[in-house]
């Protein structure tokens, strides 16, 4: 999609982190945004401040991982605008760490309900609103996460190699079908977001009986770490503006994974045993 002046974007996860300079990259290119997210607060604060930019605004309160909450969100958007050309369904969360005997079935409920069924609600409510006009673009969000299979994010792990192989599905039924709209696949590695921070939202049915066992210095000290290394939001949605306007499927925000990817399908095509070990910031240590 190279005209996106006038046209409308969706971002969900879009009060902070990628989801809001999405939105901002999206506004300084004449789009309306339809910024959604799950904090309120927070989510007016951002729509405010793009507004203040010039930009045409409309903040929407939606859980993706609810049915009825994201066909809300579909339908407040084309009341507002009329049809939607570009939606990044880009909310996720990471939840505690650990060994998988370690997960509770509560931290696989809000992994996958945010980071998988956010995408298919996000598609299941925009898909058809794209056919029809034969022409947009879809932008999930997956992680390295959804081409690799580190130890102790089981969950996340799980919920990002779902969403990379819903994009990849799409893609094809696409392209069978002779459509004129497009998918990416936004795979970052470590970005500067809040999305360490995700504890904050988690649904008060879903949380766990035990406190979390991780230290506060240890938090502390994987900030540092992360902070150091992590790229900048607004870098990650430059990529993502030129995938959309050159319609481009694969969006990676660095080269460090490359190799940990390339081994692990050379891996599958020997039938050898999965090679990846250690943190999933390794790439980033070992340089």
């Amino acid at each position: 999609m190279r005209d996106l002046e006038g046209k409308t974007a969706v971002v969900t996860g879009s009060a902070s982190g990628m989801g809001f300079a999405f939105a901002e990259c999206f506004g300084r290119e004449g789009m309306n945004v339809v910024m959604c997210d799950i904090e309120e607060k927070a989510l007016r604060a951002a729509a405010a401040q793009l507004e203040s930019a010039g930009a045409s605004v409309l903040p929407v309160i939606a859980d993706v991982s609810d049915e009825a909450s994201m066909d809300h969100l579909g339908e407040a958007s084309r009341e507002a605008f009329g049809g939607v050309h570009v939606v990044c369904l880009n909310a996720g969360i990471s939840p505690p760490t650990g060994p998988m005997e370690t997960l509770t079935a509560n931290d696989w409920r809000w992994t996958l309900g945010v980071n998988l069924w956010g995408v298919i609600h996000g598609i299941r409510v925009f898909l058809p609103t794209l056919q029809d006009q034969d022409e947009g673009h879809i932008v999930v969000t997956a992680s390295v996460a959804g081409l690799t299979s580190y130890p102790w994010l089981g969950a996340y792990n799980a919920s990002k190699h779902a969403v990379t192989t819903i994009a990849e599905t799409l893609y094809a039924e696409l392209l069978e079908n002779g459509s004129k709209v497009r998918i990416s696949c936004l795979c970052p590695g470590a970005v500067a977001t809040n999305i360490g921070d995700a504890e904050r939202n988690r649904p008060k049915e879903l949380r766990n009986a035990a406190a979390s066992r991780v230290e506060q210095s240890d938090l502390a000290s994987f900030s540092e770490i992360f902070e150091a290394i992590a790229a900048k939001p607004a870098a990650v949605a430059e990529l993502v503006l030129a995938a959309v306007v050159e319609e481009r499927f694969w969006i990676e925000t660095d080269e460090l994974y490359r190799d940990p990817i390339r081994t692990r399908h050379r891996s599958i095509e020997a039938q050898t045993e999965p090679p990846a070990r250690g943190l999933i910031l390794a790439p980033y240590l070992d340089r």
